[in-house]
């Protein structure tokens, strides 16, 4: 299916090379954490609660196993590995190379077989339908959404159940997280305008109150959650006011 040197990397250009740079600074402090994080890992194994972003992510996804699934922007590969452990034959890119180092040495560590390469998304290196399923989380402001769903639109492959799972952290009232200059803060126009390619789509709005979680205690987070999806769900022009978006489509 796919036949890449080990040593692919991607092409930058002064943008993404400033990008790739803040993402290794970023990841550096935390390569050697290579334990798979059993609380975490639950929540793509058992999801329960939908108004977790991640549990919804595992549900949408369905059943992977055996499936050749790219984690676009795989990051640290924290999910690669979720996949991987999950039965998938999974691929993962990023364009930070400390990341995709990450991603070796986890799976290495936790004796499964993950394919890392480094590599831009905006196109990858892919042939056409290449995988069954795409996974992304908090990418799409990175290669905006619809550079991003043309790419993804290009590698699945047209079969049944094909499944296609990316999140993004849009951050609609401000910045609320650590970034860099070149992310662009998504609106639900583009959003809408960026799936319409695909026969399905469905889109998933996160995080109202939420987004303060710095200034709620641990234990009262499962609780804000539940609010905001009740919230989202009861009172639909909330979604202006989210923080993030779950999306699925297929193709």
């Amino acid at each position: 299916m796919i036949d890449l040197a080990a040593d692919t990397k991607p092409v930058l250009d002064k943008v993404l090379r400033e990008e790739a740079d803040f993402a290794n600074q970023d990841y550096a402090p935390y390569i050697d954490n290579l334990d798979v994080d059993e609380n975490m890992f639950r929540r793509y194994r058992s999801p329960q609660d939908l108004s977790d972003w991640r549990q919804l992510s595992a549900v949408l996804l369905g059943d992977i196993r055996g499936k050749d699934v790219l984690d676009y922007g795989c990051g640290m590969g924290e999910e690669s590995i979720y996949l991987a452990k999950l039965g998938a034959k999974v691929t993962a890119i990023d364009i930070s190379e400390v990341g995709v180092a990450s991603v070796k040495r986890r799976a290495a560590h936790n004796g499964l077989d993950v394919r890392a390469f480094e590599m831009r998304g905006d196109p990858t290196s892919f042939d056409d339908e290449s995988f069954d399923v795409v996974h992304g989380l908090g990418i799409l402001h990175h290669v905006g959404i619809d550079v991003a769903l043309q790419e993804v639109h290009r590698l699945l492959r047209p079969v049944e159940a094909v499944k296609t799972f990316l999140m993004k952290h849009a951050r609609f009232l401000g910045n609320f997280d650590h970034v860099t200059d070149h992310e662009h803060n998504l609106r639900w126009k583009e959003i809408h305008a960026a799936v319409a390619r695909f026969s399905e789509a469905s889109v998933y709005p996160y995080h109202l109150l939420y987004r303060l979680k710095r200034f709620f205690p641990t234990r009262a987070l499962p609780a804000v959650r539940r609010i905001d999806a009740a919230a989202l769900t009861l009172i639909p022009s909330l979604r202006h006011f989210a923080g993030g978006v779950a999306i699925r489509v297929r193709k």
